[in-house]
């Protein structure tokens, strides 16, 4: 039995999603119902007040019943609209029209004044037909009157539009403000990783050449493949990858391949995808920083993607310390980099995104679920 809390929680999660086109929607169907019919009550007073306050409207009963039926009608009608949008249009359609912009703005403006005024034409021929009741009094019973319904609709259409770019640009700007702060984040961790590949590159010059040389090779190749992807606001699946590759690389160098193996299983259709850059990599280093370099033994990382449900999963899974490893803390700042993630993610994707981590007896999972990007990026995306 769920509790008011749990309800509340259900409910405020359906309101956030609401004004969103989502091709899957895991939110509560009761919670979605109950803000349709708040629209559906809402609009039929307003409208009804309007008549009231400065026309010469005389609404009785049998009235008033008839126009709050009128407005489940068309609120639902509406939802059902969108939902159907929801489920013919591709993920990278709706993200583009969940993003903002002006055509944006002309559908989310323009489809319920459409269904509004299709769904009021059905409704009224539905009453004729099957109850033998005409309505005389309708806001399409003059063009006067018509063009006075469908201005104000156009004008809460439009109102909505508005408020939803609002959102939108205070969203962005969350996001570059969270950008920035990896930035900085990163700025201050990698000067560590940096000195300790040079020093473990230089410790191995005199008696060992050739293994300095291939790890000076993975050492460049790393930078070259972070560098470029730190300085893009997406970028593919397959940049990261190689960041990632690059760095464990490096790292089974450092480590020993008998301490450290690594396999990464991601099918060539999913690499072309776009995500946040630097999503994989720091939960990499957690399984090898936490995970292997504490662990006498070492282990093996296990990377992988697949496509679920209109969405990337990727996971990063390691057989180090597990739950053991909250008990030692390899470098400062631990957890710094998993909580940056999650903001960045809450930042560009709301509830759409979701990272977990599940720590075990023997080595721990980190999950990261990401809607699919929209196809193509800008050119700056693209920029190496």
């Amino acid at each position: 039995m769920p509790t008011l809390t749990d309800l509340l929680q259900d409910f405020a999660y359906a309101r956030g999603r609401y004004f969103k086109l989502h091709k899957h929607r895991d939110e509560k169907l009761w919670a979605r119902l109950l803000i349709s019919s708040a629209f559906a009550l809402f609009f039929p007073t307003f409208f009804m007040s309007l008549g009231v306050v400065f026309g010469d409207a005389q609404i009785g009963l049998a009235g008033v019943l008839l126009t709050y039926l009128l407005g489940f009608f068309i609120a639902f009608s509406i939802h059902g609209s969108y939902r159907a949008v929801e489920l013919l249009l591709p993920e990278a359609r709706l993200q583009r029209l969940n993003r903002g912009g002006p055509y944006s703005s002309l559908f989310f403006g323009g489809v319920p004044v459409l269904i509004m005024a299709i769904s009021f034409f059905v409704f009224t021929q539905l009453l004729r037909v099957f109850a033998d009741v005409r309505i005389t009094d309708s806001p399409f019973d003059s063009m006067r009157a018509a063009s006075r319904f469908l201005f104000i609709s156009l004008i809460f259409a439009l109102l909505s539009a508005f408020i939803s770019w609002q959102a939108n640009k205070r969203k962005a700007l969350q996001l570059q403000a969270t950008e920035a702060q990896l930035l900085r984040l990163q700025a201050q961790i990698e000067p560590h990783f940096l000195f300790n590949s040079l020093a473990a590159v230089q410790s191995l010059i005199d008696p060992a050449p050739e293994r300095a040389k291939q790890m000076l090779e993975c050492f460049t190749d790393y930078l070259r493949a972070s560098l470029g992807t730190l300085r893009l606001q997406t970028c593919s699946l397959d940049q990261e990858l190689q960041a990632v590759q690059s760095y464990l690389a490096l790292m089974q160098i450092r480590m020993g391949e008998e301490r450290l193996q690594f396999h990464i299983d991601v099918p060539a259709e999913l690499r072309a995808l776009k995500l946040p850059p630097l999503l994989l990599q720091p939960l990499v280093e957690n399984a090898v920083t936490h995970g292997l370099e504490g662990k006498a033994e070492g282990g093996t990382v296990r990377l992988s993607a697949r496509l679920l449900d209109e969405r990337l999963h990727l996971r990063v899974e390691d057989d180090g310390l597990g739950l053991r490893a909250a008990q030692r803390r390899a470098r400062p700042g631990h957890g710094l980099a998993l909580k940056n993630i999650r903001e960045r993610l809450d930042a560009r994707h709301g509830d759409d995104a979701a990272l977990t981590i599940t720590p075990g007896e023997q080595g721990c999972v980190a999950e990261l679920v990401l809607p699919i990007e929209a196809q193509p990026t800008s050119k700056n995306d693209d920029q190496p």
